[in-house]
């Protein structure tokens, strides 16, 4: 859930919209969509964009409305298309969130609505009279827009308490080795992975043998680092990786992450054999802590996102059956609004 939208940032910003048109209803403003039978008016939706700008533009720079974008769910799309829908599941989110809010006994402080609405006057206060008249902006939709934001967020970080995410330390595990790693392929000038003759396989195989065999010979020291040694072959794909147990299952296979969950921090492995090539592990550390702690977090973050949609679309289906983006957004009246 997106925090507060603070307007305060945008008091410079210089409004771009058509003069009005169709889509209006009796009280002359212009309706971009409708949800929870609340009408939701350009004013309105002009403030979210604005917030919804200065994040993309944070991230990715001024120039990402010429762009396209690889979404969360790994669809790439045009930049503006993707705002657009945001700014849009937004206000549906935050219109969805404040409809519990007496259900969670939530509610604004005297003095959180008189901070809110000093804040609405203030913005309010700075726009021109063709800015007002442009957008149809009121006073009014700037402090509910910040009030109903505020509520959300107090609904959301009360509704967030129940979520039962608990991820543990095995299932967050990251664990840090060095491969020492004598491939079995080249990848051609497109990219096609193209498998060594036998001949150089064997090659290949007697070389990890015989860097074996050295590092055997060495056991006794034990500040034995194989990177060193990894150098002194040339090898292309040597190197120390720190990855989670599906990240090893998928790179090396089954066979190579039981060598490595067998093994204990600077132990190393006997040659092992992955369809790649011919690979000797040395342990860093078989549970990172640092690593483990940073990927507890996202894992945590990623099962609370999960719970936080799977509510809002649940409770979106309750308030207003059959609400969609393509059906209710007019798209004549949203596009007055420009990203760039």
């Amino acid at each position: 859930m997106k925090k507060l939208i603070y307007v305060m940032c945008m008091l410079f910003a210089v409004m771009s919209l058509a003069g009005c048109g169709s889509g209006g209803d009796e009280a002359g403003k212009e309706v971009v969509f409708e949800y929870n039978n609340e009408k939701i008016y350009l004013d309105e939706v002009y403030i979210y964009v604005q917030t919804t700008i200065d994040e993309y533009e944070q991230k990715y720079g001024a120039k990402v409305w010429n762009e396209s974008i690889t979404t969360d769910d790994g669809l790439e799309m045009d930049v503006e298309d993707a705002a657009r829908k945001e700014v849009i599941a937004n206000i549906v989110k935050t219109k969805t969130l404040i409809t519990k809010a007496d259900a969670c006994g939530i509610s604004l402080t005297e003095k959180e609505i008189s901070e809110q609405d000093e804040a609405a006057d203030e913005f309010y206060g700075r726009l021109t009279d063709e800015q007002i008249a442009e957008v149809g902006m009121e006073r009014d939709t700037i402090a509910r827009v910040l009030k109903e934001n505020m509520l959300a967020n107090k609904v959301y970080d009360y509704i967030m308490r129940d979520s039962e995410t608990e991820v543990s330390d095995e299932q967050a595990r990251m664990t840090t080795f060095y491969d020492m790693f004598f491939e079995c392929y080249s990848e051609d000038q497109f990219g096609n992975i193209v498998v060594y003759s036998a001949d150089r396989i064997a090659k290949q195989k007697e070389k990890a043998d015989s860097a074996y065999s050295s590092i055997m010979a060495e056991t006794d020291n034990p500040d034995l680092n194989i990177a060193f040694l990894g150098y002194t072959y040339d090898l292309k794909y040597a190197g120390s990786h720190t990855m989670s147990k599906e990240e090893i299952i998928n790179t090396y296979g089954q066979e190579a992450l039981d060598v490595l969950y067998g093994m204990n921090d600077g132990d190393i492995s006997p040659v092992v054999e992955t369809e790649y090539g011919y690979h000797i592990f040395q342990m860093t550390a078989l549970t990172d802590k640092r690593a483990t702690a940073s990927n507890k977090e996202k894992l945590t973050e990623e099962a609370d996102r999960l719970y936080y949609a799977n509510l809002i679309t649940t409770w979106t289906e309750e308030l207003d059956k059959g609400y969609s983006y393509n059906k209710r957004v007019n798209n004549e009246i949203y596009n007055k609004i420009k990203f760039e």
